[in-house]
């Protein structure tokens, strides 16, 4: 009883939106090894972006995973965004996203790489009214994604890569760019010590060559430590390699899993 209560606890803290775009302690990096069946993943945390001198925005959210049958998983993200740019405010709900992933190949000892697939679509809860929105980089209808997923141990070190496609959908009167989307994460266990070291690169292109949507990359680095079996909290911060990324990134999070 007063662990079902400690459940129920932490699922209505957590339930203020807080964001996280993939899977956790990562950004962006999504992993090849889904939640087991029958496990539920609650991640949430806090991204905090600069964007120019004046331009800031933060994003709060929260990632509900389920592992609906063996090597399948449903998630769902709500994200709460706000944005400070030159004295103007605003604060909203953003894009909805519901994703699914499944793994086609397992790890094993012999050969430990997983292989999965993801597909992500794009829910417009931000509204059509903001599809212009500098920082929000919201296309105001649906877009649908789908991702390719490799994970593989070098002990301690796991590697993970992604490389995804995403249908962006076009507003009426706008012709919008689909988009390319790339990702490197990587975690080594500490021995000894209940924590990972993270990395990670991730970046987007626009597949048109007439786009004037420019490219982002971005590096980050933390931590994430482990202080139950159930539990994890994380910290990574990051910078933008070129003039058109984000001048710098921290996200903050925590990851509780239950059955």
């Amino acid at each position: 009883m007063k662990n079902f209560s400690l459940k129920i606890a932490l699922i209505l803290v957590l339930l203020s939106p807080l964001q996280s775009f993939a899977e956790r302690p990562f950004l962006t990096v999504e992993t090849a090894i889904p939640t087991e069946r029958g496990t539920y993943r609650i991640e949430s945390g806090l991204v905090l972006n600069r964007l120019s001198n004046k331009a800031k925005k933060t994003e709060l959210g929260i990632n509900l995973r389920y592992g609906l049958i063996q090597n399948l998983e449903f998630d769902l993200e709500v994200p709460v965004v706000f944005i400070s740019d030159d004295g103007r405010r605003k604060n909203m709900l953003g894009d909805v996203l519901l994703k699914t992933k499944i793994r086609f190949i397992k790890g094993r000892a012999a050969n430990p790489l997983s292989i999965a697939g993801q597909m992500v679509i794009k829910f417009p809860t931000a509204g059509k009214e903001n599809f212009k929105e500098e920082f929000l980089r919201t296309s105001g209808v649906v877009d649908v994604g789908f991702v390719a997923i490799a994970s593989k141990t070098f002990a301690p070190t796991t590697a993970h890569i992604n490389l995804g496609y995403y249908f962006i959908g076009n507003p009426a009167g706008e012709d919008l760019s689909d988009q390319i989307r790339y990702a490197l994460g990587l975690e080594s266990k500490v021995e000894g010590a209940p924590v990972r070291l993270i990395g990670e690169f991730f970046g987007q292109s626009d597949t048109s060559s007439s786009s004037s949507t420019p490219d982002t990359m971005v590096l980050m680095g933390g931590f994430a430590l482990q202080t139950r079996k159930d539990l994890t909290f994380d910290t990574t911060v990051g910078f933008g390699l070129n003039d058109e990324s984000p001048d710098y990134i921290i996200n903050i999070g925590v990851v509780y899993s239950f059955d």
